[in-house]
Parts: C-alpha cells; sequence; structure tokens
C-alpha cells in the first residue's frame, strides 16, 4: 500500500514518522521548502509528550517556556497547568531531515494541510479566522497575557529571551485593533520586530468539517477541525495523526471518520460554548460551561466556574 501526504506540518510530519519508521511505503509533500514560525507555539504538553515519545522525539528538548500565569483581559488570573510553549520550527526542522518532499499517487491520501484543506473538498460555511502575529524582545515577567473580546483574542508569552506578540479574529484588522488594546492594557510597547507574518486558522469542530473523508482521500488535523475552542491545535492534531495510524495497522480505516468524531467530542462541546458566547446565547453558554470547564482543567489551566462565568461577564 502506497501512502501519500500532503502538508507536512504538525499532523503530516508526525505521521509520516509514524508509518516510515513502521515499515510503510509513504511519501510527504508540502508546498514550502521549509517549515515557517506562524502560529502554533503552545501545545498542551501531557499528551503532545507522550504521542512524541512514539517517534523517539523528546519534546523536552524543544521547550521555551512554561508560563506560571494566564492573566485576561488584566483582571483574571488562571494558574497555568499544563500549556507549555515549545520550538515548533524547530521540531519541525528537526523532522523534516527525515524525508525528501515528494508527491504522486497513493492508494491512501492524507489531506493534513490545515487551513487550506488543499485535497478534501471545501467546507460549506467554513470558519476561517485571520491572525497576525510579531516577534519582539520585551522584559515582562513569564506569564501568558491575553486580551479577550468574543470574537478573538491577542495574546503575549514568552519565547526564552523574545516574546511572541499576537491576536487572533475574524479579519486582519480587527486583530490588529486587539493587539493596540493588548499593548495598552498590559504596558508592552510597541518595538522592533524580530518578525511578523500573517495566518489563517479553521475554527470549526470536526463534525463541520465533513466530508472527513472522500473516497480514497483522508483528513488528519486541522484540515478537519481539529483544534480546541481556545485555538490549541498541536496536541489535538498529534492526536488525530495517531487515530488514523492505528484505523490504518488495524485494517479498520473504514471506521475512521466515526473514530474522529468520538475522540474528538470534547473540541465539539468547546465549540458550541464558543458559538454560544458569540451570538448572545447566554442560557446555552450557561449549560455548556461546566463541561467546557472541567475539560480544559484536566488539559491545560487551573480554571473554575466561577472563573468563567466572570470572563463572560467581561465580554458583554
Amino acid at each position: 500500500m502506497r501512502i501519500q501526504i500532503y502538508g507536512a506540518g504538525m499532523a503530516g510530519s508526525y505521521l509520516y514518522e509514524l508509518l516510515s519508521q513502521r515499515g510503510y511505503d509513504v511519501r510527504i509533500y508540502d508546498v514550502r521548502s521549509k517549515p515557517d514560525c506562524r502560529c502554533a507555539w503552545g501545545i498542551a504538553y501531557t499528551e503532545a509528550k507522550e504521542l512524541y515519545s512514539k517517534v523517539g522525539v523528546n519534546l523536552d528538548d524543544y521547550v521555551l517556556a512554561k508560563p506560571k500565569e494566564i492573566v485576561i483581559n488584566d483582571k483574571i488570573v488562571l494558574r497555568n497547568k499544563n500549556l507549555y510553549i515549545f520550538d515548533r520550527k524547530r521540531l519541525l526542522e528537526d523532522l523534516w531531515k527525515d524525508f525528501e518532499l515528494e508527491k504522486g499517487d497513493g492508494d491512501v491520501v492524507v489531506d493534513a494541510t490545515g487551513c487550506a484543506r488543499a485535497i478534501l473538498p471545501k467546507i460549506e460555511n467554513d470558519a476561517i479566522y485571520c491572525t497576525v502575529q510579531y516577534i519582539e524582545r520585551h522584559n515582562l515577567d513569564e506569564n501568558i497575557y491575553v486580551q479577550m473580546r468574543k470574537t478573538g483574542y491577542a495574546w503575549a508569552f514568552p519565547l526564552g529571551d523574545r516574546w511572541h506578540i499576537g491576536a487572533g479574529d475574524l479579519t486582519y484588522e480587527r486583530a490588529l485593533e486587539l493587539i493596540d488594546q493588548l499593548r495598552r492594557v498590559y504596558d508592552i510597547p510597541e518595538v522592533e520586530r524580530v518578525c511578523e507574518c500573517r495566518a489563517k486558522i479553521r475554527m470549526l469542530p470536526p463534525s463541520k468539517c465533513k466530508p472527513i473523508v472522500h473516497g480514497n482521500v483522508y483528513g488528519v488535523g486541522e484540515a478537519i477541525g481539529c483544534v480546541s475552542g481556545g485555538g490549541e491545535g498541536n496536541a489535538p492534531s498529534l492526536r488525530c495523526a495517531y487515530l488514523f495510524y492505528e484505523c490504518l495497522e488495524a485494517g479498520e480505516l473504514h471506521d475512521y471518520e466515526k473514530r474522529v468524531l468520538e475522540e474528538f467530542w470534547w473540541i465539539e462541546e468547546e465549540h458550541k460554548f464558543l458559538y454560544a458566547v458569540q451570538n448572545d446565547k447566554k442560557l446555552t453558554a450557561l449549560r455548556l460551561l461546566p463541561k467546557v470547564v472541567s475539560i480544559e482543567s484536566k488539559r491545560s489551566v487551573h480554571q473554575s466556574v466561577r472563573d468563567i462565568k466572570n470572563l463572560l461577564n467581561l465580554l458583554r
């Protein structure tokens, strides 16, 4: 069986390692000649470390910081539990050393092209958010600083001796507004940038990203909505890639879509909550609140129902 992977980001490069190390005939292709540094420096550490260990990668070698606290709108302070900042670009560069970019026919084709979703059919009523990102030098306490509104948020987090400043919202203009708010609220001056870029992110759960399977094409990672309601897609994308490998190994690719929807039930709940907040469906948001708090308290940060209720009040 020949397997062709399109997209060598988090999901694609990890899946290539899984398959090639286990003797599969697999190729991988990406439109880029090398990994870029756009987006996605945060990761749910415990899950990602366990998954990377399956391909002989020690995630600790790439950790840049474990921020102590997450400060939201300068009003709410949450204790960080499991959200680490890692050098995603360097990790991908090291993985890319293991393969040559090549494309061709495959008995099985994997679409791991993220937001582009270049191989699977396009999604009707897709939800693509715009991000603006800078890397700058600042002297701040090593926390994650967030300025949030209903449709998006801006962030600042440490990258060793540098800081990542950025925002995601419905348009680039709104993202830039959020970055301006972030600077004012946290007194983060606009300084010379080490680099800057723009990107996009898909904010839909897997159930809204069908088809997940189309003929012999199987979606993996962000291409099929494996991104949390808070925007963290690294660990979910790795988990999705491993799920695909499990189905392939067991000869059960016919069950892959079902398995995806079962595995990522929690993303569905988070996106229902996000939709309710953005559309002023307060009763629905309150009903979903305990479940969302439980999910993220296990995955990333220590929080309570009261914390998120206070946040909802801030977003009015």
